[in-house]
């Protein structure tokens, strides 16, 4: 259940959402947008060498996960996730997905990559820790594993690289012909899932359903709030 405070927050800021006065993603987001940018400088250390040894553009690559950690800073307390971990382990997907740490990574999404992973074969010698399960494991097992990696930064950090990795193969053709359209694709792609065409993830690009979904109104698309960090704040921590 949420919090009064949270409940207050959350109609204040749909009744803000109204209006059609531009308002940068760092002034909306305010703290939340701080709180990203701090998590992105104390853990840049990291976040380079991880990008570095799978040769990925650390610029893009934070810019796309960019709008999760504003997410994960405004929201992370609003929900108890332990009846949903125990509702994944035992049915799958099918019976709760939900979101996982600084990345909001679903289970869905991991499955996905799992699922990817086995039709790229250079990919998956490269990732292929993200694939890999105990043999003897049980399916209920397997989900409780997925679940304690979701759980852990350096995991996240790998299905990040996977993810991106993986989406480049899937559209290098639209990326060499709309290069300036990279981050586009990857952080449309982010959300969208990797089946998606490059019209779809252009249309999503400029629907508004960041950061609360297609069911309440929002000033911005997820896309938008990643190339204004891309623009504005890239060069100044990586």
């Amino acid at each position: 259940m949420l919090k009064k405070s949270s409940i207050i927050i959350l109609l204040s800021v749909f009744s803000l959402s109204f209006s059609t006065d531009y308002i940068s993603p760092e002034d909306f987001f305010g703290d939340s947008y701080t709180e990203a940018l701090k998590y992105i400088e104390k853990n840049k250390k990291v976040l380079k060498t991880t990008f570095l040894k799978y040769d990925i553009e650390a610029d893009i690559a934070i810019s796309i996960v960019f709008p999760e950690l504003i997410r994960y800073s405004r929201f992370r307390d609003f929900a108890e996730t332990t009846a949903l971990e125990v509702a994944y382990v035992v049915g799958g997907k099918s019976n709760a997905d939900f979101s996982i740490g600084r990345f909001q990574m679903k289970p869905s999404f991991v499955e996905m990559l799992e699922e990817e992973l086995m039709c790229e074969t250079l990919l998956l010698i490269e990732f292929k820790e993200v694939a890999e399960y105990p043999e003897n494991f049980t399916q209920a097992q397997i989900r409780r594993e997925r679940l304690n990696r979701l759980m852990k930064q350096d995991w996240q950090l790998q299905y990040l690289c996977c993810f991106i990795k993986l989406a480049e193969a899937k559209y290098s053709d639209c990326i060499e012909k709309n290069p300036d359209d990279k981050l586009l694709i990857l952080s449309s792609a982010y959300n969208a899932g990797l089946n998606a065409s490059y019209e779809y993830l252009f249309k999503i690009s400029e629907t508004k359903t960041y950061p609360y979904g297609m069911l309440f109104p929002n000033r911005y698309s997820y896309f938008e709030v990643s190339q204004y960090y891309f623009d504005n704040h890239r060069n100044n921590i990586l």
